[in-house]
């Protein structure tokens, strides 16, 4: 199964590719009070909840939504830092919680 995205307008998928483009994808994460800051970030509406967005278990985020100094180049796989908040974002206005 391919995973996409989950930011709004982001038409990344992973793909076989992906890596050799420069682009990683990221699940959130498992602490809590860190993914909510991921989903604040976000600023993603459910229509369906009228709502905050929740993500759900295989979400991911793309690499193109973080500062290229929130990853840790140290290891052989490229990781986010811990505790780094996505924060590059081009989401419809509609389609964002105010905050």
């Amino acid at each position: 199964m391919v995973k996409c995205c989950s930011a709004i307008g982001c038409a990344s998928r992973c793909l076989p590719n992906s890596k050799l483009k420069g682009l990683t994808f990221h699940a959130f994460p498992t602490d809590e009070n860190v993914k909510r800051n991921w989903v604040l970030a976000m600023k993603r509406l459910d229509v369906n909840a009228a709502g905050m967005w929740e993500p759900k278990k295989g979400d991911v985020l793309c690499s193109r939504h973080f500062k290229k100094t929130d990853f840790d180049r140290s290891a052989p796989n490229l990781k986010l830092k811990p505790g780094v908040i996505p924060s590059i974002f081009d989401s419809p206005y509609h389609l964002q919680v105010g905050l």
